[in-house]
């Protein structure tokens, strides 16, 4: 039969704060993507109109890359059309996310 290790009671508990763990999580890219692509998301009806909002929503934003998802192929289309424009507003009111590029899936 093995005996087992004492555990040494002066070591104090190992533990992590409520706000270190949050903040570990949020460092984490798949997070930190979704994130940014939700602060995003709130603002987009503000940024697109009500029309546009209700037929693409954004997925991702990653390395200045945006990623919308549009409902139809027609929706698809008319996001490429509307590429520079909506660049130029996305740009403006969050140039801290620096987007590049829009890509419509």
């Amino acid at each position: 039969m093995r005996r087992r290790e004492k555990r040494h009671s002066s070591r104090p508990f190992p533990y992590v704060t409520l706000a270190a763990a949050v903040q570990k999580a949020l460092g984490k890219p798949k997070i930190s993507r979704r994130l940014k692509a939700a602060e995003i998301a709130q603002d987009w009806e503000a940024m697109v109109g009500d029309v546009i909002a209700s037929h693409v929503q954004p997925v991702s934003l990653e390395r200045g890359l945006l990623t919308l998802k549009a409902d139809s192929s027609v929706w698809r289309q008319q996001i490429t059309l509307l590429k520079p424009q909506l660049l130029d507003r996305i740009s403006s009111q969050f140039s801290r996310y620096k987007v590049r590029e829009l890509r419509v899936i």
